[in-house]
């Protein structure tokens, strides 16, 4: 539990840290940045997802 938990936290908490220190780079504010860290890796992983092709079709 506490493994599957901890691989969760990296597996979310990566894109969002750099999407984080990324968009405080460029100057945006904390909210913005904080909205960015939140929504953008989890549409660009659904489009992901979503965007693949399924195993095996050319």
């Amino acid at each position: 539990m506490i493994l599957m938990l901890a691989a969760l936290v990296v597996v979310l908490g990566v894109p969002a840290a750099l999407t984080w220190q990324g968009q405080r780079r460029r100057g945006s504010g904390r909210g913005v940045a904080a909205v960015a860290a939140v929504f953008f890796p989890v549409a660009w992983t659904v489009w992901y997802v979503a965007d693949e092709r399924p195993y095996g079709v050319s």
